[in-house]
């Protein structure tokens, strides 16, 4: 008879008795069969679907401390809201004691940010400010409530963002569009050339560089509709100072200069932060309004620290009193079917234990794997985010702490990334979002 069956079977039916086999002589590590087979090997036994409650909260205490990307702007998100980004930098030195010669004045200045990323409507105009910051950026930390100074005004502009990178007729992409603003040249010239001659001590050394001129402050107005992202490490990102002295203007030679140029740059290396607010009220949800006990029919997650879906495995603890060994265990979280249209929803989630204060990457994901990733099919992109979560439920089945059977999902690269979802909660009547289990019992 077993001629008729495939080989693939002998090989699965292998593997469970020989689990079974080791289950009946020893109590469960609860990282059975890890060391020596592949997780969606481990996906056989009877399948149980856990009971979960999800809903809503905000993310306190976000930290913005150098992230990846620095955002300035905002949108109007008919689901979320209305988040507004801002940020602080410091700038350094390009080279340190510069000489900018006898008479100098300078001419004009650009700052130069290439952008990394935009969210929203980039068709739209843009307003954006530029301050020299009135605070010095020296603290230990900042989050993403933390305040930001703005003094002296340097540039306040509206204009239609350009963020695409040029493409050529051979299909070649060159070039990095970049936000490009006129700074206060008067200004500029005061803290930098005349201060350069005045007090060369403060332009000896980045370090005292940075004590002096503090750094900037960049906001966008309350017309905007798009967020934009640049990387403050890029070598592009820069403030370009063109100046002229006695000696470029007597120089009428053809082979003369015209100007001096001399650079500010941005740096990944020093101080910066994102400073994020949300008004919410014209969101679909109320934070303050969350059923934590039977879960919510619909749950939230966004970028910047505006929501994320908390998770309760209720139904864990049944599992745990009942002697199961658990194969294999997959969080599917669908996405609300058309909400992502205008507004992207992240291209993947991270899971994270919530015990008391304390929120860590679960076990699966603890070594830099991607947590789950969004797939999205058809018109509406219908899709799911799924997550194999079978060596963090095995843990919490041999710990038995039931108060650590709480998870929260954020999306990745929550400090410099906008994007957000609308997932299905625990409570949807049709497609909920659910923890599938995989178990055999030993004899």
């Amino acid at each position: 008879m077993s001629r008729f069956l495939p080989k693939s079977f002998f090989g699965v039916f292998a593997l469970a008795a020989a689990l079974v086999g080791l289950t009946s002589c020893e109590k469960s590590s609860g990282t059975i069969g890890i060391d020596f087979a592949d997780d969606s090997q481990l996906s056989f036994g009877s399948l149980k679907e856990v009971s979960i409650a999800s809903w809503t909260e905000d993310f306190d205490s976000l930290i913005t401390l150098m992230p990846n990307a620095l955002m300035v702007g905002s949108y109007d998100d008919p689901v979320f809201g209305r988040p507004s980004v801002s940020f602080g930098a410091q700038v350094i030195l390009r080279s340190v004691a510069p000489k900018f010669g006898q008479n100098a004045t300078l001419d004009s200045a650009i700052m130069i940010l290439p952008y990394s990323g935009w969210y929203g409507d980039t068709s739209a105009a843009f307003t954006v400010r530029v301050n020299r910051s009135a605070a010095p950026l020296t603290d230990s930390i900042y989050y993403g409530f933390s305040t930001l100074s703005p003094g002296f005004l340097l540039c306040d502009t509206t204009f239609s963002p350009d963020a695409v990178l040029k493409t050529l007729k051979s299909g070649a992409r060159v070039g990095k569009a970049a936000l490009a603003l006129r700074l206060d040249p008067a200004r500029l010239e005061q803290w930098i050339i005349d201060e350069a001659q005045a007090r060369p001590i403060n332009f000896s050394t980045n370090q005292l560089f940075i004590e002096y001129f503090r750094g900037l402050v960049v906001s966008g107005g309350p017309g905007n509709q798009a967020v934009y992202q640049f990387n403050p490490g890029d070598p592009s990102a820069k403030i370009r100072l063109f100046y002229t002295n006695d000696s470029i203007r007597s120089d009428t030679s053809a082979a003369g200069k015209d100007f001096g140029l001399y650079e500010l740059a941005f740096s990944s290396g020093v101080q910066s932060f994102n400073r994020i607010e949300f008004d919410r009220t014209s969101a679909e949800f109320d934070l303050a309004d969350q059923d934590s006990i039977l879960g919510e029919t619909t749950t939230y997650v966004q970028g910047l620290g505006g929501a994320v879906t908390m998770i309760r495995l209720d139904g864990l603890k049944a599992i745990a009193d009942s002697g199961y060994v658990v194969n294999y265990a997959e969080l599917v979280v669908p996405v609300r079917e058309g909400s992502n249209l205008r507004y992207a929803a992240p291209a993947s989630l991270n899971i994270l234990q919530v015990d008391g204060y304390s929120k860590t990457l679960i076990r699966d994901y603890a070594r830099g794997n991607i947590g789950g990733n969004f797939t999205a099919t058809g018109v509406l992109r219908k899709g799911a985010y799924r997550f194999v979560v079978t060596r963090h439920v095995q843990d919490l089945l041999r710990n038995g702490d039931t108060a650590s059977f709480k998870m929260m999902l954020v999306p990745e690269r929550m400090a410099s990334s906008a994007a957000r979802a609308v997932l299905h909660g625990s409570a949807d009547a049709v497609e909920p979002m659910s923890l599938n289990l995989w178990y055999t019992k030993p004899n």
